[in-house]
């Protein structure tokens, strides 16, 4: 491994680390912000889209602006990170040689994929319809049960499938697309995929569960209070197993797809309909048994824990590894013939 690619590998984790402690800092100062937002708006007139934020900020708890001060911290450290890669030379490295050539590089560069909409249409749909079918069994079992949402009809579902695919977009730009593109460059394909796979599992694990709460969000550092609930979940095992494994396996699928195909566009799908499915299923379903139960091994408060969306995750992993393979022989045919 190269000095200078292993130094950029330590920057990423650098940057995740710097990117959550800035979020935990401004997670109070955020909150405020929102409920303040919504007080003025419960008593002043405002447009329709400041109302429909105020609504919004009205209703959120802690944790959810916990999330979206960790999404901001990484915003507003992007730049410098990319500033401070490759010895201030940013994502591509590129640096003149004497001779006036690019220098060589290893790694996977990402390439124009031909197929894009179409891997990005089938990776939704893969997971979309092996997590629902789940869901469906799940709640035939009396896992789940059905509760009535309060908002709902296509325009619902349209949002839903429209912020999945901007989350999933975000997402693999930043861990398939920027950290595994640098992995890749400084280890064997299957480290990188490796290491690629615990950086993003590690991020999504910092999602606060439901339940998870601070019992004073106005207090100064309470940000800092949720981390450290949050992280203490790596002490319980059955937390580990539960939720941990789950997205660790979801991260090896999503690194496999970037690897298999050179592009983003099948674990951006496959990273959607993820998204996509458990915010139906959060809305539509609620957890039946106690998390005490042995019930909650297979499936917790939602579709992102337990066994049964591990087994899902590794359904759509086999389907997605078959199709691309017999689309690649396919394709290998077809230019020999």
């Amino acid at each position: 491994m190269r000095n200078e690619a292993l130094s950029d590998v330590l920057k990423v984790w650098l940057y995740a680390v710097a990117s959550v402690m800035l979020g935990a800092w401004i997670s109070p100062l955020l909150y405020n912000a929102g409920k303040a937002l919504a007080e003025v708006s419960s008593v002043k007139q405002t447009n329709g889209v400041v109302e429909w934020l105020a609504d919004l900020c009205r209703v959120a708890n802690f944790p959810t602006y916990f999330v979206l001060s960790l999404i901001f911290g990484g915003l507003v450290l992007f730049l410098p990170f990319v500033g401070w890669l490759h010895g201030g030379r940013g994502l591509n490295g590129s640096a003149a040689r004497q001779d006036g050539k690019r220098p060589l590089e290893n790694g996977q560069r990402l390439s124009k994929n031909p197929s894009a909409i179409r891997h990005c249409l089938r990776g939704f749909l893969v997971v979309t319809v092996v997590f629902l079918l789940l869901g469906g069994i799940l709640m035939a079992g009396g896992i789940f049960e059905w509760r009535q949402p309060a908002t709902g009809g296509v325009q619902w579902i349209l949002l839903t499938a429209l912020v999945a695919f901007g989350l999933a977009g975000v997402q693999e730009f930043l861990f398939r697309g920027v950290a595994m593109g640098i992995f890749l460059r400084a280890m064997r394909p299957s480290a990188a995929l490796g290491l690629s796979a615990i950086l993003c599992a590690l991020v999504f694990f910092l999602i606060p569960p439901p339940g998870l709460n601070v019992a004073d969000p106005d207090a100064a550092g309470i940000g800092f209070e949720l981390l450290k609930k949050v992280i203490g979940q790596f002490s319980d095992l059955r937390m580990l197993v539960d939720s941990f494994v789950p997205l660790l396996a979801l991260g090896c699928v999503l690194a496999f797809a970037r690897w298999r195909t050179a592009s983003l566009w099948l674990p951006i799908g496959l990273n959607a309909g993820w998204i996509f499915v458990n915010g139906i299923m959060g809305v539509v379903t609620v957890a039946v048994n106690p998390p005490s139960s042995m019930m909650w091994v297979l499936a917790g408060a939602s579709m992102r824990q337990g066994l049964v969306p591990l087994t899902g995750i590794l359904i759509a992993g086999i389907m997605i590894d078959y199709l691309t393979e017999t689309e690649t022989e396919t394709d290998a045919t077809a230019a020999t013939s």
